[in-house]
């Protein structure tokens, strides 16, 4: 808006030479911009100040308003710049643990044992069941499905049910060697799975560890 004209509304505003609505809306401007209250009644206590005096306060005023601004436009800016770099910061972090736990992974977890039930048909009277984990990469060399058939094929007769469960290695001719039970099972049971081990398919591999249920 035009310093000399605001100069003249302020005039005729404290000389009553405005309208009703005009002066309303004086008023109103006056309420929502303190500078420009400030500039009413500072005129109204110097009745005789000139156009040119009055311009001049009407510069200072706004060149306080643009100071201002610029001082709250630099305050935002500042902070936002902090957030963006305080964002940044955490997601590196993030980034970073993500990196080592993928790179150090948990030793006692790979060395769990789970047990896995394949889906294979279950063999009549005998099952075998992979115990599987980081210490044990043993497997029947023609798949657990053909072992559990030649289970089923070659197992005793008569005999008690129960489990049993067997760790082994595989020697260079991918035989069983070094059976052991590791969990106290029947007698009658420990000596026929070791003998449908001893007598069975190849394996591949380097250690095995499987539980036998005879049902």
């Amino acid at each position: 808006m035009n310093n000399n004209y605001l100069i003249i509304r302020i005039q005729r505003y404290l000389n009553g030479e405005l309208s009703r609505e005009e002066m309303y809306e004086l008023e109103r401007e006056a309420l929502d911009d303190p500078l420009l209250q400030d500039a009413i009644d500072g005129y109204r206590l110097q009745q005789r100040v000139s156009h040119r005096q009055l311009s001049l306060l009407q510069q200072r005023l706004a060149d306080r308003i643009t100071q201002q601004t610029k001082e709250r436009h630099a305050f935002y800016f500042g902070w936002q710049r902090l957030g963006v770099a305080a964002t940044a910061c955490v997601l590196m972090v993030l980034v970073l643990v993500l990196l080592w736990m993928r790179n150090h992974p948990d030793p006692q977890r790979g060395e769990k044992e789970v047990q896995v039930e394949l889906a294979v048909p279950q063999a009549v009277g005998i099952q075998a069941l992979p115990i599987t984990g980081m210490a044990f990469d043993a497997e029947p060399a023609q798949g657990w499905k053909a072992f559990n058939a030649y289970l089923a094929e070659h197992m005793g007769n008569e005999l008690p049910k129960g489990e049993v469960l067997l760790a082994f290695t595989i020697d260079e001719q991918g035989r069983p060697a070094a059976i052991r039970d590791t969990e106290g099972a029947v007698a009658e049971l420990l000596a026929e799975a070791k003998r449908l081990l001893d007598n069975g398919p190849t394996w591949k591999g380097n250690t095995g560890k499987i539980k036998l249920i005879f049902r």
